[in-house]
């Protein structure tokens, strides 16, 4: 029977659930991303989202400081815009296409609809303006080892579930578009399936999700003896979808805004909102003193 462990993962900042045999060695190294485009807000604001997610990111609008990056070390992912891509100078350019062919490193394209095609290179394409759900999902399938599906968002927010007519009280601990963790005191081995019901804190509203336990957490010392169970999703309506992907979207962006030069490099106009719009959120973020 596999047993199962709570883990911080350290790199994203978020809780989560694993086969004791699965957990992040924190003593790998760095992924490095080489990200390059000519359009400076998207570029700042994309390499922003992506060094919140851990990852090592060389960034530039210059093709030839590219090439100097590559003569240093080689990244483990290239995203370059179409633009750029279409402007490097020939001998770069064949240099990339050599690379990308052997499949070392991937390449992404940022599209650009204002650019000139580059159909002669092997690659996978992102529309602009970028969805973080998507980002997320094609850096975890390039870079990680065990990649997850989707992006899961911190959380502590009171709850209650139903497996009968009396609610039991829980703490949501982890949560995505397709599930979540809770913690709670009752008694779980007898858990299967049940309605849940969260306030998602900041838009005044709460939803009610019925979900399947797939796995279960008992208490023990390597978890501080923590019990609980997560679920996943079953038939979600999609408005339920579109409200619990606008939550994680803005509280994601929000703690962007809130880093180190957030509201510098974050720029709105360059993702695609899922959801109400984050100005607000934005421009009254702190400033935190370097």
């Amino acid at each position: 029977m596999k047993k199962w462990g709570f883990v911080l993962d350290r790199r994203l900042g978020i809780p989560y659930i694993c086969h004791v045999n699965d957990r992040w060695s924190h003593s790998l190294p760095m992924k490095r991303i080489f990200l390059g485009d000519l359009r400076v807000k998207l570029l700042s604001t994309a390499e922003l989202i992506l060094k919140h997610w851990g990852y090592r990111v060389l960034a530039s609008p210059s093709a030839a400081q590219l090439g100097r990056f590559l003569a240093d070390v080689p990244p483990d992912l290239m995203i370059l815009g179409q633009g750029l891509l279409a402007g490097a100078d020939p001998e770069l350019r064949e240099r990339l296409k050599k690379m990308v062919a052997k499949g070392a490193p991937p390449l992404v394209v940022l599209e650009d609809p204002e650019a000139p095609a580059v159909p002669d290179f092997p690659q996978e394409s992102l529309p602009v303006p970028l969805d973080i759900f998507s980002l997320f999902e094609l850096t975890q399938r390039h870079l990680e080892s065990t990649p997850r599906r989707n992006l899961r968002l911190r959380v502590q927010l009171p709850g209650m579930f139903y497996t009968g007519p009396n609610p039991s009280l829980a703490e949501v601990l982890s949560l995505s578009v397709h599930g979540l963790f809770i913690k709670t005191g009752h008694r779980i081995h007898d858990l299967n399936r049940f309605k849940v019901i969260i306030p998602l804190l900041g838009m005044k509203t709460e939803v009610e999700i019925e979900g399947e336990v797939i796995y279960r957490v008992h208490p023990g010392p390597d978890n501080n003896y923590m019990q609980g169970v997560g679920i996943e999703f079953v038939d979600l309506e999609h408005e339920t979808l579109l409200v619990i992907k606008d939550f994680i979207e803005n509280r994601v962006l929000g703690e962007m805004a809130d880093s180190r030069n957030g509201s510098r490099d974050l720029d709105l106009s360059q993702l695609h909102m899922h959801g109400r719009d984050l100005t607000l959120l934005i421009t009254s973020a702190p400033h935190k003193p370097a």
